[in-house]
């Protein structure tokens, strides 16, 4: 059997830009810096509002100098595509969804390099690092295992032999594991459901590199920066495992005493059934209590875990200051 697993990742989409200067008309707008993106580095990054709440999370990449998409939650398409719509005229830049161009996969196991090195002809080392072929795009995500978002171009004409080949030499799962392993890596994805709630450094986003500190200006930046520098972050993300196999969303975080401190943001099932979640919890409340429930009746059991990364860290991707 295969220690590849494979999903389909339908609850994402692909916005392109091309044409004129894409990257001048998205570093005005997000938090990472487009001068590291190029053909070979991708980014994760963030559209903020005003307010320096995250709008929509993403990863951007390059198919070009000129060319370049943003891979995001489907149901926040519509709000981020609207907002650079107002800027494109000014940089000469095409928007358009071209998702139904692509088979979007995501891909983790040991042997996953291999497997995609030959029937891609292509496999990017490192984190955040991205490869183009003929077939399509291969972006490698951080994970304890190799991890790859795969766009599979649907015009190649070998598409549906590559497609095939992917599903019969791996273990198909469905998009919940995927998105256990974003738990797992305390990697939130903000979709709509949690749009304009979250500063940036709530959800750890400045811990693993979606956030430069040295690019200018922005949407919002001027209070991501205000509160990175002046350590005014009083809730922060944390990796948890509940005591139950159901949870509906959105749900509480409560104390020893019944007082909320904090909320739910993600969960996925795990090998034994119950829940791995992503939660947003008061920091003043963690220097006092050790015990935690996700229901007003303080039954469900909330048992916190180490996240693979610092989240007071700033870290920088492509060998760049945050």
């Amino acid at each position: 059997m295969s220690n590849i697993f494979l999903a389909s990742l339908d609850h994402l989409a692909v916005l392109e830009l091309q044409g004129g200067q894409p990257d001048k008309l998205l570093q005005g707008q997000i938090t990472a810096d487009l001068r590291l993106v190029n053909t070979e580095h991708a980014l994760p990054g963030l559209l903020c509002n005003l307010k320096g709440r995250v709008v929509s999370s993403f990863e951007v990449i390059a198919f070009a100098s000129d060319h370049l998409a943003l891979i995001l939650p489907a149901n926040n398409l519509a709000a981020v595509q609207t907002h650079l719509a107002k800027y494109q005229p000014f940089f000469k830049t095409q928007l358009k969804e071209t998702t139904n161009d692509y088979q979007l996969l995501g891909l983790s196991g040991k042997e996953t390099p291999a497997l995609i090195n030959s029937l891609m002809g292509a496999w990017p080392d490192n984190d955040y690092q991205q490869a183009l072929t003929k077939k399509g795009l291969i972006l490698n995500l951080p994970g304890p295992q190799p991890r790859a978002l795969v766009l599979l171009k649907r015009d190649h004409k070998k598409f549906t032999t590559t497609l095939t080949k992917l599903q019969s030499l791996t273990n198909l799962v469905t998009t919940d594991c995927w998105q256990l392993l974003d738990i797992k890596m305390g990697r939130a994805q903000v979709d709509a459901n949690l749009t304009d709630q979250f500063l940036p450094q709530m959800l750890n986003y400045q811990a693993t590199g979606a956030v430069s500190f040295k690019k200018g200006c922005y949407i919002g930046q001027e209070i991501v920066a205000r509160t990175q520098f002046r350590g005014q972050v009083k809730k922060r993300l944390h990796r948890a495992h509940l005591t139950t196999g159901e949870l509906s969303l959105p749900a509480a975080v409560y104390d020893a005493e019944g007082k909320q401190q904090g909320e739910i943001i993600k969960v996925a099932a795990d090998r034994n059934g119950e829940l791995e979640a992503l939660a947003v919890i008061n920091q003043k409340a963690l220097e006092t209590d050790s015990t935690w429930f996700v229901n007003p009746d303080l039954t469900i059991r909330m048992i916190l875990h180490k996240l693979p990364y610092d989240p007071d860290a700033r870290k920088a991707l492509h060998g760049s200051e945050a």
